[in-house]
């Protein structure tokens, strides 16, 4: 039996209130909503990530209860759930503890005690998530918006993994960014992206990030959190409705769950020694992996009494990066990894004699 807290008068003007709104603007010529300043088609997506709420979904907000429920996976951590004035009269399945042992089952780390479950009746998701919508996630609140009612989604989903679906927004809105890409709600977490080599699917336009609008089913911060859904219901039988080349397999739900559990941190630093040999023996080369998309910086940190050339390169020998007028102690090779696996640093002595190196790798 749904628990559901006083506030049943509230809950009944609230209706009438909102129903009245209803009345006087056509839902089907309903103005688009902005998502973190992206531009939505009003009916075509069937969730959305907002920067803040508006008005309307402010007012309901406002009428709704508010507790901690723990969510039973071992520790003592716990979510915040809340009934909107309206649901709490009209909804079937608003049974908040239900929602927070689901949670609880999901992957998750620390974030999980931020987030806050809204859970509306059937036509405030149109005020709070937009027309046509069944879900939405607000980052600035860590506030997942969901029906009352445990109804499947058009797609056959059901109301759970449509809450798995924007709980993966809520894990990307923990994330850190390697540089220079913007944040993982626009990308996705850094090693599920690298592993679906984003970077250059967006750099031969097959996907759009931070467009969730006209675009959705091509944004990579969408396809993750469909793709953490996936993780936790992969015999839902719902298909992948996203970028055929963004459908998971099992690296890409490895890499969510290494997202998850150990967020990405920053770059790690580590250093190469060698001698260069005379310029007449050819040059030394490194070579190091890049498991992560993001800029890799090449730093001398002691510098032979003559100076060398250093060059970043492919594994197959294409050159990316390179100082061609040697190095001092104020310079150092940058280079954006954009679905590169591994790189190869060279170094190639400028004169006759050879000499010691040792050079500071950063990389994501």
């Amino acid at each position: 039996m749904s628990k559901r807290p006083a506030g049943a008068l509230a809950g009944i003007a609230m209706i009438f209130l909102l129903a009245a709104s209803v009345g006087a603007t056509s839902l089907g010529s309903a103005s688009p909503r902005s998502g973190l300043g992206h531009h939505v088609e009003a009916g075509v997506v069937p969730d959305i990530v907002f920067g803040k709420p508006d008005a309307a979904a402010a007012r309901i907000s406002a009428t709704a209860s508010r507790s901690r429920y723990e969510i039973n996976d071992g520790t003592d951590s716990s979510i915040a759930v809340s009934i909107s004035a309206a649901c709490q009269v009209s909804c079937t399945d608003a049974d908040p503890q239900h929602i927070a042992n689901l949670i609880g089952t999901l992957l998750h780390g620390p974030e999980v005690d931020m987030v806050n479950v809204q859970l509306d009746a059937p036509f405030e998701i149109e005020f709070d998530c937009g027309y046509g919508a069944q879900a939405c996630y607000y980052p600035s609140q860590n506030k997942i918006v969901l029906n009352g009612n445990d109804t499947a989604a058009a797609d056959g989903a059901s109301r759970d993994m449509v809450l798995a679906h924007e709980y993966g927004h809520h894990v990307e809105n923990y994330q850190r960014s390697p540089a220079p890409f913007p944040e993982p709600l626009e990308w996705g977490t850094p090693r599920w992206a690298s592993h679906e080599n984003v970077c250059q699917l967006r750099r031969e336009g097959k996907v759009f990030p931070g467009d969730g609008g006209v675009h959705y089913f091509q944004e990579p911060g969408e396809a993750f959190a469909e793709s953490f859904a996936h993780y936790h219901f992969r015999h839902s039988g719902v298909g992948w409705r996203w970028l055929g080349g963004l459908k998971p397999d099992a690296g890409a739900f490895k890499a969510i769950r290494e997202d998850t559990l150990r967020p990405w941190s920053g770059r790690a630093n580590f250093p190469l020694v060698g001698r260069v040999p005379p310029r007449s023996r050819g040059p030394v080369v490194k070579s190091f992996r890049t498991p992560i998309d993001g800029t890799v910086s090449v730093r001398p940190v002691r510098v032979p009494p003559r100076r060398y050339e250093l060059s970043i390169r492919n594994p197959a020998g294409h050159l990316l990066s390179s100082s061609r007028a040697g190095l001092n102690l104020h310079r150092q090779l940058n280079f954006t990894i954009c679905g590169q696996s591994r790189l190869r640093v060279l170094l190639r002595a400028r004169h006759r004699p050879g000499s010691p190196f040792k050079l500071r790798i950063q990389r994501p």
